[in-house]
């Protein structure tokens, strides 16, 4: 059933697989199109080059070996402003000793006869690109066979793989064109008059945290946040921290108040379950020791407030996944599904490196995977049209310098802050810091202990925003009810 195709490998894409149909079904193609559309290029290459570029053409677009030599050659004459007809073409794939690959002299001159019209160029564009897209679907469709049949025992990374090269293909033809500034500018204007309505109130959704949203002012839908920091510093008590101000309340701007409840909220809990995860919420809405908690050292009032709060967060809209080992590929589908059953305002993720990509690529280079991952996770935001907040591990270079962690501590890929739209990076202040923000003489395992209670002084850097300023800002941690809080203005 299944035979393999010439290994035609596309230029500019790595570790692409041999071509494979399914026999009886021949690829699509329209060399009509292919051929008319090259010879419209012939005649008049100023404006059909440049539409065939900018709708996003390929060489690989092209059925017709030939064809894909001959569209190279123009287009890179184009780029160079080199002219164009079918004599300097000629001389161009001559001099490259490419002419002969390109069907000679015969074929090109047969191309720049045959035009009839080269204001029929865009719909041949079209068509040239439609069969390309099916020759595409029907590969990766092909594949998926192969691979069900190959490899019966994957069936996960089967699907995830399905769902990837469908989402490439589709994405690829998905291009935005060019809009008026008409169109654009009622939009605006609306927008504006909604923040000028909502003036003192965030434009996105508000992390909890005034200097941060001040800065941010909140986050914005199709936003990727990463929030990184080293292990043991505190990264989900701050994520927990951050949904605890969502869940609250929410600003309506028609009715011009606080409503109850807040934000929906999506947490994927990677490392703990969602009963430890819920453990620290009580301990930190409650404000109550959790080391006393783990204890059972609690009297009756306490355990009667510890009710009233679970009661509260029982009725709030938090939506909680404890899946672990989870592809990107599966986290994406679950994200969807929660977005469309209860209409998520934002997701939080803990923690980036515990995915994986799922591909064989991904397998083979942890660098790679990682870039997969995160890319993955910028487009789930920009799909789903909410905020994505990715917490992250920095790697121990900050601990071994004893210095301030910096955006190239992002640990496995610097794709993660390419793809980011903020990062923050969550650190503890030196003991020196800390003094100088603290007016406390004691010293040794007293000082500790006391910090403990007091709390301890952090430091979150916006290290990028892609749409804001950046800065430092001091925040303290409470151990005992794994909380964040804003620092007190006396201790600034």
């Amino acid at each position: 059933m299944i035979a393999e195709a010439q290994p035609i490998r596309p230029r500019g894409r790595r570790d692409t697989p041999a071509p494979i149909t399914i026999e009886g079904l021949p690829a699509h193609h329209n060399l009509e199109a292919e051929r008319s559309l090259l010879g419209a290029m012939l005649a008049d290459p100023d404006h059909v080059v440049d539409l065939a570029r900018e709708q996003g053409l390929r060489e690989e677009d092209f059925f017709h070996p030939a064809h894909r030599v001959i569209f190279r050659g123009i287009t890179e004459m184009r780029e160079s402003s080199l002219a164009i007809d079918p004599s300097t073409l000629l001389s161009w794939l001559t001099d490259r000793k490419l002419a002969d690959a390109a069907g000679g002299p015969a074929l090109i001159s047969d191309l720049a006869a045959g035009v009839i019209s080269v204001f029929t160029a865009n719909t041949h564009l079209s068509q040239v690109q439609d069969k390309s897209l099916l020759r595409e679907l029907q590969q990766a469709c092909a594949q998926i066979v192969v691979g069900a049949h190959e490899r019966p025992h994957e069936v996960q990374t089967i699907l995830d793989e399905a769902e990837r090269d469908i989402l490439e293909i589709r994405g690829r033809r998905e291009t935005k064109g060019i809009i008026r500034a008409s169109e654009v500018t009622p939009k605006t204007i609306a927008l504006i008059e909604r923040l000028v309505k909502g003036k003192g109130h965030y434009s996105g959704i508000p992390s909890g945290f005034d200097e941060l949203d001040q800065m941010t002012t909140g986050f914005k839908a199709g936003e990727m946040i990463v929030l990184a920091a080293r292990p043991g510093v505190g990264k989900t008590a701050f994520a927990l921290s951050m949904a605890r101000h969502m869940l609250r309340q929410r600003y309506d701007l028609d009715k011009d108040e606080f409503v109850r409840p807040g934000y929906n909220v999506a947490f994927f809990t990677l490392e703990m379950s969602a009963q430890q995860l819920m453990f620290r919420l009580l301990s930190s809405h409650a404000s109550l020791d959790s080391e006393q908690i783990r204890r059972g050292e609690l009297n009756e009032s306490q355990i009667t407030a510890l009710r009233g709060v679970a009661a509260e967060i029982s009725d709030l809209p938090l939506f909680l996944d404890e899946s672990s080992l989870l592809t990107i590929g599966q986290l994406r589908a679950r994200a969807r599904r929660i977005k469309k059953q209860h209409g998520i305002d934002i997701l939080i993720i803990d923690y980036l490196q515990l995915l994986t990509s799922g591909t064989s690529r991904g397998k083979e280079n942890r660098q790679v995977e990682v870039s997969e991952i995160s890319r993955g996770l910028k487009a789930l935001a920009m799909e789903l049209e909410i905020p994505v907040v990715v917490l992250a591990q920095l790697n121990r270079k900050p601990e071994e310098s004893n210095s301030e962690p910096a955006l190239h501590h992002l640990r496995e890929s610097g794709s993660i802050e390419q793809d980011a739209d903020v990062v923050l990076l969550l650190s503890r202040e030196s003991a020196t810091e800390s003094a100088e923000g603290h007016a406390s003489t004691e010293e040794g395992e007293e000082q500790t202990i006391a910090a403990n209670v007091r709390g301890i002084p952090c430091r979150l850097n916006i290290a990028k925003q892609r749409n804001g300023p950046t800065d430092r800002l001091r925040l303290l941690f409470q151990p005992r009810f794994t909380r964040f809080d804003s620092l007190p203005r006396e201790a600034r």
